[in-house]
């Protein structure tokens, strides 16, 4: 599955991401008072956590709820550890593999997941909700953030970095445009995108004097620490159809992000 590309060493890296490649301060803050709400009615509220997301760990600990990260990698979940600021520990761990949910004994009132389904191939997306739904205690929720696309259209580069310069420069690079860049050179065919890929036609725009060497390198380092890593946007209708035998959209929250409504928190309640 896509969660087995998080090595060792892009935990180790995790500091170079920058939102939406990880939750912003109001997402965070969006999150926090929905769970808040919850635990006014279910004080005892259980909390998994697809993968290690430091920001979601630090949430829980600070407000007190019990969690437990689904990671397929001790290794991921023990280094991202480094950078909390309320250190959880193993017993918070369950090392499994989001698409068997091997090993996950516990049912949750919650689900939470940062780009989960971004690194898990769109046609593995209905498998991972089935597993999702058998882990769900009754009038579960799961609240994912995630990226989705309305339609098969792109911006080129020299389009995007326009509008970084015009709209979004008091941002980094990486950060202001990362959800067009991940389209601009996507394949629709296979519905992912290769940071590989990216990375040699970002280079391709750097030499033509399309993107400056300050926009080129924001991205580079961010794909080399990568790797050979894709990711995954689906049209918005295909995504629906894939959890909607489980589970009900309840709404659709964002952030003040100025990517929330192409990169929105779904929240869903079982059915």
């Amino acid at each position: 599955m896509g969660n087995n590309q998080w090595t060792t060493s892009v935990a180790e890296k995790w500091g170079l991401f920058l939102p939406p490649a990880r939750p912003s301060e109001s997402e965070i803050h969006v999150l926090e008072n929905e769970l808040l709400k919850l635990k006014e009615q279910n004080p005892n509220l259980r909390v998994a956590i697809l993968g290690s997301t430091i920001e979601y760990r630090d949430l829980c600990r600070r407000v007190g709820m019990h969690h437990k990260c689904i990671d397929y990698s001790r290794d991921n979940f023990l280094g991202l550890r480094e950078s909390l600021e309320h250190k959880d520990s193993e017993e918070n761990l369950v090392i499994s593999d989001w698409l068997d949910m091997s090993g996950v004994e516990d049912k949750f009132d919650v689900f939470l997941g940062d780009l989960a389904t971004t690194v898990t191939p769109v046609q593995d997306h209905k498998n991972m909700f089935s597993q999702i739904e058998k882990h769900c205690n009754p009038g579960a929720f799961v609240f994912l953030k995630t990226p989705l696309r309305e339609n098969n259209d792109k911006m080129s580069h020299e389009e995007i970095f326009k509008l970084y310069r015009s709209e979004r420069s008091d941002k980094n690079p990486f950060s202001g445009v990362w959800y067009e860049v991940l389209l601009s050179d996507y394949d629709f065919e296979k519905d992912t995108m290769y940071c590989k890929v990216s990375n040699a036609k970002l280079k391709e725009s750097f030499e033509k004097g399309i993107i400056t060497q300050y926009e080129y390198e924001e991205f580079k380092k961010r794909w080399d620490a990568l790797g050979d890593f894709n990711m995954n946007i689906p049209l918005k209708e295909a995504f629906s159809e894939n959890y909607s035998d489980f589970f009900l959209l309840e709404k659709i929250i964002t952030g003040e992000d100025w990517y929330s409504k192409d990169i929105p928190i779904v929240k869903l309640r079982l059915k």
